[in-house]
């Protein structure tokens, strides 16, 4: 990474958003005492809720109510309604995809300004990933469509 020009500080902390990914997927959910909650599962579930808080520098029971919890914000007032063991689960896949998603993006703008891509060049620097085709620069419409239909479809297949 640092011949991309990526430093030891940006390194350290994409090596801690991999790791707070691949702790949030082993997070599994149990029902709660109240009906429709959910809650971690076992001691398992809590160690790696709890690291992927540290990892991601977040508090532990705030990173637990927003994957249990579906907040709803009216004009009058805010609704937090629990979810069951299923919808977190889809809660905590959301949270992961969207994370990746991010990092993903981040990783392709460092790249490309540091390998001094010029915006009028006919040449494409480009990369495939389980999403699909990303562009270093830009995504031309219809490859931007085809990766929102994906992921969109991803979500949809999962519920």
């Amino acid at each position: 990474m640092d011949i991309v020009g990526i430093g030891a500080k940006d390194q350290e902390a994409i090596f801690r958003v991999v790791a707070a990914i691949l702790h949030l997927g082993n997070i599994d959910f149990a029902k709660g005492k109240e009906v429709d909650s959910s809650v971690p599962k076992d001691d398992q579930a809590k160690f790696h809720l709890k690291m992927t808080a540290e990892l991601l520098m977040c508090d532990p029971v705030a990173l637990e109510d927003a994957l249990c919890k579906r907040v709803m914000i009216t004009p009058e007032e805010v609704i937090k309604r629990s979810l069951d063991p299923q919808s977190a689960i889809i809660s905590r896949d959301g949270l992961a995809k969207t994370i990746y998603s991010r990092l993903f993006d981040w990783l392709v703008d460092k790249i490309n300004c540091s390998i001094g891509q010029d915006p009028n060049s006919k040449s494409l620097i480009g990369v495939l990933d389980i999403y699909g085709f990303e562009s270093f620069k830009t995504n031309s419409t219809s490859l931007r469509w085809n990766k929102k239909s994906t992921r969109k479809s991803r979500l949809i297949g999962a519920t």
